[in-house]
């Protein structure tokens, strides 16, 4: 009995390690890390230093920035189109629901009828207007103005 204590056991014999999966991992990432530091190269904008033009034409005229803003009223919709540049004006038509895209039509028509170079125009709405109502405003809009830009009606409030 005591000589079985005594008695050294055999060594176990540890597994080896299989390092082919290893490699094969290094190998990918070091491909890619190789091939996005040459992308890095090709997305790296330079840009020249930012510099001031004052022009020396003082008297250069305004731009015209159209504005169509819709209002709620209790029995329809206010739709004023205000414009800006050397002749600034406003102009006002109620409209009903049914008869909002003619109504913003012909407002944005005779409008395009004196500056027929204008094609792009701001529509705001109070908070109170309808969605359907705005898209009833663009419609009528898009034939003579065909970029329109849609300003909130916090904006349109904060000005």
């Amino acid at each position: 009995m005591i000589d079985e204590i005594l008695q050294k056991r055999p060594k176990k014999r540890m597994k080896d390690l299989n390092i082919v999966p290893i490699l094969d991992m290094l190998t990918t990432v070091i491909f890619f890390l190789l091939m996005s530091t040459s992308f890095i190269e090709y997305t790296k904008l330079t840009l020249p230093p930012a510099s001031t033009i004052s022009s020396a034409n003082s008297s250069a005229v305004p731009p015209v920035a159209p504005k169509m803003t819709v209002k709620n009223l209790n029995d329809g919709y206010l739709l004023e189109l205000a414009w800006g540049g050397a002749n600034p004006g406003l102009t006002k038509m109620n409209a009903k629901s049914d008869t909002l895209v003619s109504q913003a039509r012909e407002l944005v028509q005779k409008f395009s009828a004196t500056y027929p170079k204008e094609k792009t125009i701001q529509i705001s709405m109070d908070r109170l207007v309808k969605y359907q109502a705005l898209i009833s405003v663009m419609d009528g809009v898009k034939e003579s103005m065909p970029d329109t830009v849609l300003v909130s009606y916090q904006e349109a409030e904060a000005k």
